[in-house]
């Protein structure tokens, strides 16, 4: 080969090498999308939101803006108020998180990235036009997490995860009324054996009177006052069938509690739970001699069943009366275990009444005089 022809050959080599180089740069550029670096959706739009749905492991929670209220409602579960905390904290999620990166147009790739069994969301105008409509994918080692706005070819990293809890209970606002301790001015009692007891207060301030004690008794006023705080502060960890069984026995196996507000608001609380039914039975016990004996044994026929508690408003136009008539609310155990179980607790012994005991009276002789 001359040395023209090493010329040409260094030359083509030299111009491939060029072009090689130059698409292996642009395979490996990044790609671009003008909403890299921007938040998923602008925190405005969102305020035009009149309804949210989001579906995570065959769950479908729709959130529902209710205005007049100033609200919003779970539908799956008859449209109970959902918390605040709740709503706001999804739509804070999304309007605060922003676009990391464009990660694929590749449809294969994005196969990968685990939107097939990831949550989406939606949030809707009145009209009921998407505002923003998400699918959230696969959670990083760094706490990011791929998503895709529903309908493009492409998927983008987020530089936050979502978290986002589909169980409908969880949403919800676990205080069905709101008032406090110190509003309440009336209590009657009626609890699960019989024990009744009726007492009043002219404010938070004053203690309380009745006018039904037993001789020789005053009130508990820390064990009546813990009535009122105990029922101001009674939130429901979980809703249930309201004709399930275990909600027809506590309400058969309850306490009664009226509370009388000084707005002139007035709820009686229904709070119970399913007892612990046993019987006795005789068992043959053999020991390590080989000595039978019989003795009695406790068998439990029925276990304990659930705590739940019913409202009914003395004002027919309260939504809490709406509620009852749909759910069943569970409370903890704690909720129904503090309240009295009969009336002697909440009653003391009158202090022994003070003997007054008289002086007597010592008159100093009189001085003689010298």
């Amino acid at each position: 080969m001359n040395l023209k022809n090493l010329y040409i050959s260094a030359g083509v080599l030299a111009i491939l090498a060029i072009i090689t180089s130059y698409l292996n740069s642009s395979n490996n550029a990044p790609l671009l999308d003008e909403r890299v670096g921007s938040t998923v959706v602008d925190k405005a739009l969102l305020r035009n939101a009149a309804k949210a749905i989001v579906n995570d492991d065959d769950q479908t929670l729709t959130l529902i803006a209710d205005s007049a209220n100033n609200r919003w409602t779970l539908e799956e579960k008859h449209n109970l108020p959902v918390s605040y905390s709740r709503i706001s904290q999804l739509a804070q999620s999304i309007t605060e998180a922003k676009l990391q990166r464009l990660v694929s147009e590749n449809p294969d790739r994005i196969a990968e990235l685990g939107f097939d069994t990831g949550t989406a969301i939606r949030f809707l105008d009145s009209d009921g036009n998407d505002i923003v409509s998400l699918e959230l994918g696969k959670e990083t080692d760094n706490q990011r997490q791929f998503l895709r706005y529903q309908g493009e070819e492409k998927a983008f990293l987020a530089n936050t995860t979502f978290n986002i809890n589909s169980s409908p209970d969880s949403w919800l606002e676990k205080a069905l009324v709101s008032f406090e301790a110190g509003d309440v001015v009336g209590i009657e009692t009626e609890l699960q054996y019989g024990d009744s007891l009726s007492v009043t207060r002219e404010d938070e301030n004053a203690d309380w009177q009745s006018e039904e004690l037993p001789d020789g008794k005053i009130l508990n006023q820390s064990s009546v006052t813990q009535i009122a705080t105990r029922l101001a502060g009674l939130n429901f960890s979980a809703t249930a069938d309201k004709d399930g069984d275990n909600v027809t026995a506590a309400r058969d196996n309850s306490h009664r509690f009226k509370l009388t507000l000084k707005d002139g608001r007035s709820y009686t609380y229904t709070i119970g739970r399913q007892p612990e039914v046993s019987i006795e039975k005789q068992a043959e016990k053999t020991d390590e001699n080989g000595e039978t004996t019989t003795e009695t044994e406790s068998e439990i026929v029925t276990p304990e069943g659930p705590v739940y508690f019913f409202i009914a408003a003395a004002d027919n136009s309260d939504p809490v009366n709406g509620y009852m008539e749909k759910s069943a609310f569970e409370a903890s155990s704690y909720q129904y275990t503090s309240l009295p179980t009969s009336t002697d607790t909440l009653l003391s012994d009158a202090p022994e009444p003070v003997e007054e005991t008289q002086t007597p009276l010592v008159i100093a002789p009189e001085e003689t005089s010298q």
